[in-house]
């Protein structure tokens, strides 16, 4: 995979495989934090640290007022988010060379924010749901498990991350 900033207002990813382009599919799917409480913890945290000494009833307000107004405005960016870059991966043009297949997308600089929160979004419950280790020699030798793979996911989605934000998003 190649990513490139053009001059004129847009980015793209070129040369990208099958095996990437699979991954890059995957977004949606692994953002989706359902089942995982510590993905959701972390995606909607609570607005009450754990020490602000409030009684129960103060906090009990306080959590639902978040619950009603500010949490469905989060979800509603986060799908927002996943749904453009849905829009742009299904945009993507193929060809052929030398028998293997090659996908590229050139997008907006606009839609940079949108990839960076679904990809950080995707990578935050990959790490909850997957209990991805930091040390990779406690992942064990195979590197076709599942583990591995979703290492790789979460790897070229952090890849595509770091170019956005160096190369788009300071650069605006």
């Amino acid at each position: 995979m190649e990513l490139r900033r053009h001059s004129d207002g847009r980015w793209s990813l070129e040369k990208v495989s099958e095996l990437e382009y699979l991954l890059l599919s995957r977004i949606q799917q692994a953002a989706d934090p359902s089942g995982c409480e510590k993905a959701i913890e972390r995606l909607y945290p609570s607005p009450i640290a754990p020490t602000a000494g409030l009684d129960k009833a103060a906090a009990l307000s306080i959590e639902e007022d978040w619950s009603e107004y500010t949490g469905p405005e989060i979800r509603h960016a986060f799908n927002k988010a996943l749904d453009v870059v849905a829009a742009d991966i299904s945009s993507a043009s193929i060809w052929d060379s030398d028998g293997y297949d090659y996908y590229s997308m050139t997008l907006a600089d606009s839609h940079a924010e949108s990839w960076c929160s679904a990809l950080n979004q995707a990578r935050l419950v990959l790490h909850y749901r997957h209990d991805l280790h930091s040390d990779m020699e406690e992942m064990g030798t195979n590197p076709v498990s599942e583990e591995w793979m979703v290492v790789l996911q979460s790897e070229i989605y952090g890849m595509i991350m770091e170019f956005l934000i160096k190369e788009v998003l300071w650069k605006q």
